[in-house]
């Protein structure tokens, strides 16, 4: 079993990398023995319940259906724009378990590792695009192209301000 740590969050919540592999192992149902856990620290914290199950600090952060995922993204990501001079494109299927879906979602589901904080993050700058290309809708990508792409990242360090003309304008 191979389990990704970003130590940045978890010193950011508040777990040592020790609590953070335990609490993954309890989640996935893995048999893992740690020395030195201090269990009912976890349980004060919220990380675990009483009777030892996942709490519900984890469960926020951490798990989260795939499927719950994938459909929020597709609520927000546009189906069908106006190209002009083209009519009208779709980008993506609205029922998620369509079968023109799944290379999407296969891809996001490897992209966002089902975590939590990357699929809010990836929602995030969705908004972010979405806000800054609002006049230029209709060039959208494909949603399968914008994740191979990643075209998300391109809006990390791009802040939104309203002016008073009411444009929106972008500064870097």
């Amino acid at each position: 079993m191979i389990i990704e740590i970003d130590l940045e969050l978890i010193k950011e919540i508040g777990l040592t990398p020790n609590q953070y592999i335990y609490l993954h192992c309890k989640h996935k149902k893995h048999e893992y023995t740690v020395n030195n856990i201090q269990v009912p620290i976890l349980i004060n914290s919220k990380w675990l319940n009483e009777d030892g199950t996942i709490g519900p600090q984890w469960l926020d952060l951490f798990a989260s259906d795939f499927s719950d995922l994938f459909i929020e993204l597709l609520n927000v990501y546009p189906a069908i724009v106006e190209s002009p001079g083209r009519g009208k494109r779709v980008l993506h299927a609205k029922d998620p378990d369509a079968y023109t879906n799944m290379k999407s979602k296969n891809r996001y589901r490897k992209i966002t590792g089902e975590k939590v904080t990357v699929h809010k993050e990836i929602i995030r700058l969705l908004k972010v695009q979405l806000q800054a290309e609002v006049d230029s809708i209709g060039y959208m990508q494909n949603l399968e192209t914008w994740l191979n792409n990643h075209t998300w990242e391109k809006y990390v360090d791009i802040n939104l301000e309203e002016k008073n003309d009411g444009r929106i304008t972008r500064s870097l």
